[in-house]
């Protein structure tokens, strides 16, 4: 319902870090491999059906919406990556087989987890395959209703590129996608500058080409069932192009085919478009059924949800009645109010004109330059290009909340972009201006103080703490960063709180600093201090406050922090991801079950098998894993070994299943291929412990015979010295309970349409279940370990 959501299921928010379609034409150049797929067909009567006499109605959109004849995206290839496709390509593009090919490699980018770039490159691959199979049919003819309802559908996602060509993801893809090309010899001579110029024309062809394909199915397949789904796509096309009338009769066109289907939602949605495209009348008329109709499903968090559907509703209304009470602003505060509220409202270019006059007009005032750069964020996530429009305003006056949340939200992310990049291009070398970019930042945090002190102070923490450990970071003097000024974190953010007790953010960074105390009594001070009654059933809170519970217990091997983390996660919030906490809770009961609570031991595998079952990829290695493990602990490890096979298939780059595998295979004697299994985990293992573990294993095969004995107890001593000198949380895990977390440190700052200044400084844990090394406690205690040891 926000202004970057889009508008009917399927729609990624535009806020969402995601690239939809990832860099498309070069995945489909690349695809050169028939994807795996079924061979089903539409039956004779699925035609017959589709193709019913023409609708009047549908006919007479299709008439406004069709540009004509397009070419062909696959036309943006190279010729020699396009002989490349064509000949991997089948032989009847019209045949079944082949439209059913293209329909499911279409289909595949809806099944991409986005968060995982390596997922959503090899997802882009099979797309890009399926769109020009699908382009390739429609050329030689076919009107196969679901293969054009796809295709219209891909170049909805291909439009989407647009939004993410900022972003650091996308980016990020189209280098691996470059770099695939070069090492399977496809591509020797291709640059990342060669795909975005064809990233660019992909852009500016796919709109007409989705209202073309959009037309044909509406005259050819007007009875067709994909067709309001069609309808919804291109309404929020022609509402993304400010094309307001075509927008809100295609959504309208498409509530009606629904009839009495229609749900609440489905009159929101109507509702909304009609606020945005200023039809106040009707919009109201759509709301006032909306609420008729009710949410689209029973239950009280559905009955919620669409209470809150319609709350939002009502933020667009207010804008749109507001705007039309705005006619004729004269005052700088007016103008400046409608161009706001025109952005909110989608209407891009009237509130550009409306900031370019302001500036002209008011040179000096920070207002027009504010609301220049929300235009960049609105129009394409430009946060870079945001924060050059902005930073000539530090010095001028109107320098109101809005001002500070949207530099604070743009110009910090530039200047760690330019500092991150100086270090990669000139590492050990000092970085120019680098004490300007802090003073610019830390004005920036001072100058908020007026409006949010308490965030204000987290952020002039954060950005100090980085100034000081940059300049040691390129000394290489990384041990010297964690110790003098990580360290620090805990006792500042215990501070914070005593000084902003009722805030957020300060809560926040206090659980994730905890971590980082080498005290016990001091973490775990931090870890179970009681939330102000203000914020006690805050869900976020309360998940932040678990996941800390859990990870001190673990780090600090401590019954009465596992016993209070296991009452925390049980009092989860309904409101957190029912997943998360899920897991949560089984890895205590994991726990409590290895020693000894067989009713925990049950709970946990029936947790994380069921959770295994809607997980993919890492997600589902991670609960694959550890149910192997629990299962393994109570059955045996016959019982463990195939989930760990198919931990392993999700995710073949994690560690942990293959050395859980491997450790079992130990226990079942079978000792052949270990060694070279464990070496491979020391070297490419990303958690410490699990690294140590699998040294302690390397000596414990060269006592039975595979291994030089006195050399792989120099390595584990020299190794363990290593891990601890650069562990950065307070104590090196070990894994005495067996379990070993994986933590991933988020820290980022940025502005959003929808939530404004958004500062996200947490620690997000996956806890691996894992066999220790029978050997390990010993080799701790030797003489070679008991020195760095005794420290742990």
């Amino acid at each position: 319902m926000d202004e970057q959501r889009g508008q009917h299921g399927g729609e990624p928010a535009r806020t969402r870090r995601s690239v939809p379609g990832a860099a498309v034409m070069l995945a489909a150049a690349l695809a050169c491999k028939p994807a795996a797929v079924g061979t089903t067909s539409p039956t004779v009567e699925q035609e017959v059906a589709a193709k019913r006499r023409a609708d009047p109605e549908l006919q007479a959109m299709a008439d406004r919406l069709d540009p004509g004849p397009q070419r062909p995206l696959s036309e943006l290839m190279p010729a020699w990556l396009k002989s490349q496709v064509d000949a991997a390509l089948p032989g009847d593009p019209r045949s079944p087989k082949a439209l059913a090919e293209a329909r499911e490699a279409l289909a595949v980018w809806d099944r991409v987890k986005t968060s995982d770039t390596q997922a959503m490159l090899q997802g882009g691959l099979v797309f890009g395959r399926g769109l020009v199979l699908a382009e390739r049919a429609v050329l030689a003819g076919s009107d196969d209703p679901e293969l054009l309802a796809a295709l219209a559908k891909a170049y909805r996602v291909v439009m989407l590129l647009k939004m993410f060509r900022h972003s650091g993801v996308f980016g990020q893809l189209v280098s691996m996608a470059v770099e695939l090309a070069r090492t399977e010899g496809k591509a020797e001579t291709l640059s990342v500058e060669e795909v975005l110029a064809v990233a660019a024309h992909v852009e500016q062809r796919a709109p007409d080409l989705q209202r073309h394909t959009t037309a044909r199915l509406l005259r050819e397949h007007p009875r067709h069932p994909t067709v309001s789904e069609t309808l919804l796509r291109a309404s929020q096309t022609e509402l993304e192009r400010e094309r307001w009338r075509e927008a809100i009769d295609l959504r309208a066109l498409a509530v009606a085919r629904m009839g009495e289907g229609a749900t609440g939602p489905d009159y929101v949605e109507l509702a909304a478009v009609r606020y945005k495209g200023l039809d106040v009348e009707n919009a109201d008329k759509a709301r006032k059924e909306a609420e008729a109709r009710g949410p689209a499903e029973p239950g009280e968090d559905k009955a919620a949800a669409f209470r809150k559907k319609l709350a939002e509703l009502d933020t667009f209304a207010d804008a749109a009645r507001r705007v039309l009470a705005l006619t004729d602003p004269s005052g700088l505060a007016e103008q400046n109010e409608r161009g706001h509220l025109l952005l909110k409202l989608g209407h891009m270019r009237d509130a550009e004109a409306i900031f370019v006059a302001l500036q002209k007009a008011h040179p000096y005032d920070a207002r027009p330059r504010t609301g220049m750069a929300m235009l960049r964020i609105h129009r394409g996530l430009d946060f870079f290009g945001a924060a050059d429009e902005i930073r000539p305003a530090h010095k001028m006056t109107g320098r109101d909340r809005l001002y500070y949340e949207v530099a604070l939200g743009t110009v910090p992310m530039m200047l760690f972009g330019k500092i991150m990049t100086q270090i990669a291009e000139a590492p050990g070398q000092p970085i120019p201006e680098l004490a300007a970019h802090f003073e610019e930042m830390l004005e920036l945090a001072a100058g908020f103080r007026e409006y949010d002190p308490a965030r204000a102070a987290v952020l002039e923490v954060l950005f100090t703490m980085v100034r000081e450990a940059i300049p040691k970071y390129m000394a290489d003097k990384r041990t010297a960063v964690l110790v003098a000024v990580m360290r620090k974190l805990p006792e500042k953010a215990l501070a914070l709180t005593k000084k902003f007790p009722e805030s957020r953010d300060v809560w926040r960074l206090a659980f994730a600093s905890t971590r980082l105390n080498t005290d016990a009594a001091k973490a775990k001070a931090l870890a179970t201090a009681r939330l102000p009654a203000s914020m006690q059933q805050d869900p976020d809170l309360r998940l932040q406050q678990a996941r800390a519970l859990v990870d001190m217990a673990l780090l600090w091997e401590d019954r009465t922090l596992l016993a209070a983390a296991a009452e925390a996660a049980a009092n989860l919030p309904a409101e957190v991801n029912a997943d998360t906490a899920a897991m949560t809770r089984a890895t205590i009961d994991a726990v409590l079950g290895f020693q000894g609570d067989k009713a925990a031991l049950q709970r946990a595998i029936d947790t994380f098998a069921a959770v295994a079952e809607r997980k993919t990829g890492n997600d589902q290695a991670l609960a694959l894993n550890n149910a192997a493990m629990v299962a393994g602990h109570d059955a045996g490890p016959t019982a463990a070994m195939p989930l760990l096979e198919r931990a392993y298939e999700a995710d073949p780059a994690n560690a942990a299943p293959l050395y859980n595998m491997s450790a079992l295979r130990f226990a079942m004697h079978a000792h052949e291929g270990l060694p070279e299994v464990f070496a491979l985990v020391v070297k490419y293992g990303k958690i410490a412990g699990l690294r140590l573990h699998a040294r302690a294993w390397l000596i414990t095969l060269a006592e039975a015979g595979l291994g030089d004995v006195a050399a792989t107890r120099q390595e584990f001593a020299a190794a363990l010295a290593k891990e601890q000198a650069e562990e950065s949380r307070g104590r090196l895990q070990l894994g005495r309970w067996a379990v070993l977390d994986q933590n991933d440190f988020k820290v980022s700052l940025e502005y959003s349409t929808t939530e404004g200044l958004t500062l996200l400084d947490e620690v997000v844990t996956r806890w691996w279940l894992f066999a220790p090394a029978p050997t390990m406690e010993a080799l701790l205690v030797s003489k070679l370990g008991k020195v760095k040891a005794a420290k742990l």
